[in-house]
């Protein structure tokens, strides 16, 4: 354990990575703070506790992280030509901001249910950009062959921190909502010190990178020659088309993530909502609430995340993503059972195997593109990927809450009125784990394709 804990160490790491990897450790321990606080599993169970939102208002704050992702493309076009460190840097701090904000809302009413969602849905933007921006960083700053282990270190210290620190805070509110007030600047103000720290990082041939921005003649060849640097089209739109045209393996791959990711949004959107639900009027239900919803997938992403990295290491993404899919359908199952028995310990359960998926997820979502893009292209394949995940987060936790809980008769006018529907309660999850079955099956056969290829 002493050994595996050493590993961390910077001067552990290769030598040239050594300097990025400090600087972004130490934002690893900081910035998560105040992140944590506007994870859906998070703020989800104080918008329904102590803001009391709509099950429609409950939903665009589950899918904020998701939907944000739309953002992503124009995050890579602003950032066109631009220094990456400081782009990245400025976003850092407004979404401390936004996090700070939360601190001055009403909690009664629906202004205030809406403000949450604007300052959530505009945190969760930024972090968008965030991600997309700092693949550069981590694809030129650190080498494949250790590219997962050293950012499976850092997503590793990322989830322990997302893990504690709710925990620590939302135990707080038990002793009175109203102490969200106090909490989140709090956290904020600790985040400062990992916006400082990543504000230091150098990125390796940034000057190369920029030049090469800055072409007009820019052309997408994905799986083309190796380049030492990056590619943002000038056409964002076209640019997105083209790479799915011409790489039938990389358009396979985002059609069963689509599906997957539909199955894992909807049902993580509800579960919150069922656990929120079920822990109503219990002694520290906050505390408990954030457990469940958080901590505990965290703590064993925590566990696993090295195992997974290792396995990234040597197997191609479609047969990693095989293995993570089986584990998602257990999850659903688990969570089926336990909501129409009613039993939190079973749910329970599925957050520990959530925990499972997630400790591969954090990973596999941030480097699977990796083995389809060209080098000078990972940005507009990190970009589709992020894109496509805010196209189903903008659908997936409306549709599931929607299922979940229905919704009135409503006349839209004409003469057109829309049936209600009660709802399919606890089977929902039904639906997500079928789902999560079809996406395992379709990835397990990319998986026996990629490797016939690599066999031939």
């Amino acid at each position: 354990m002493l050994e595996y804990i050493a590993g961390f160490r910077p001067s552990a790491q290769p030598l040239m990575t050594r300097p990025t990897y400090e600087r972004e450790l130490w934002t690893a321990m900081a910035m998560p703070i105040a992140v944590s606080m506007v994870e859906g599993g998070v703020v989800g169970i104080l918008a329904k506790k102590a803001f009391d939102v709509s099950p429609i208002v409950f939903a665009a704050i589950q899918a904020a992280p998701m939907f944000a992702n739309v953002t992503s493309l124009g995050w890579a076009m602003l950032a066109r030509g631009r220094p990456k460190v400081p782009f990245i840097t400025g976003m850092m701090v407004v979404v401390l901001l936004c996090v700070a904000g939360i601190a001055l809302l009403p909690t009664g009413g629906v202004l205030g249910s809406w403000l949450l969602a604007l300052l959530v849905i505009a945190s969760r933007c930024l972090l968008a950009g965030v991600v997309t921006l700092r693949s550069v960083v981590w694809r030129n700053n650190y080498p494949r062959h250790v590219r997962a282990q050293i950012t499976g270190r850092l997503s590793l210290v990322v989830s322990l921190v997302v893990a504690v620190a709710p925990v620590v805070g939302y135990g707080f509110l038990d002793r009175g909502p109203e102490n969200f007030r106090i909490l989140y600047p709090v956290a904020a103000l600790l985040a400062v010190v990992g916006v400082v720290s990543f504000s230091r990082v150098r990125l390796r041939q940034e000057a190369s990178l920029l030049a090469y921005e800055n072409r007009s003649d820019v052309e997408p060849v994905p799986k083309g020659e190796t380049g030492a640097v990056y590619e943002y089209e000038a056409l964002p739109r076209d640019t997105f088309w083209s790479v799915l045209r011409k790489d039938g393996a990389f358009r396979t791959y985002m059609f069963w993530q689509f599906i997957a990711g539909m199955s894992m949004m909807s049902g993580e959107t509800v579960v919150v909502y069922v656990i929120a639900e079920q822990t109503a009027g219990w002694s520290y239900e906050y505390l408990l609430s954030v457990l469940l919803s958080t901590s505990v997938p965290m703590l064993v992403a925590v566990a696993l995340m090295p195992t997974w990295a290792r396995y990234l290491d040597r197997v191609h993404i479609a047969k990693f993503r095989t293995r993570q899919g089986w584990f998602w359908a257990l999850a659903q199952g688990l969570n089926l059972m336990g909501a129409l028995l009613g039993s939190l310990s079973l749910i329970g359960l599925a957050r520990a195997v959530i925990g499972m998926v997630r400790a591969g997820g954090m990973l596999a979502w941030n480097l699977g593109h990796n083995d389809f893009a060209d080098r000078r292209l990972v940005s507009i394949y990190m970009g589709i990927h992020v894109t496509l995940t805010g196209v189903r987060g903008a659908i997936a936790p409306f549709l599931g809450i929607l299922l979940y809980a229905g919704w009135s008769e409503r006349d839209l006018g004409g003469g057109v009125v829309l049936p209600g529907f009660e709802g399919l309660g606890s089977w929902f999850f039904a639906v997500s784990l079928g789902l999560a079955v079809l996406a395992w099956a379709g990835f397990a056969r990319m998986a026996r394709e990629a490797e016939s290829v690599a066999g031939s």
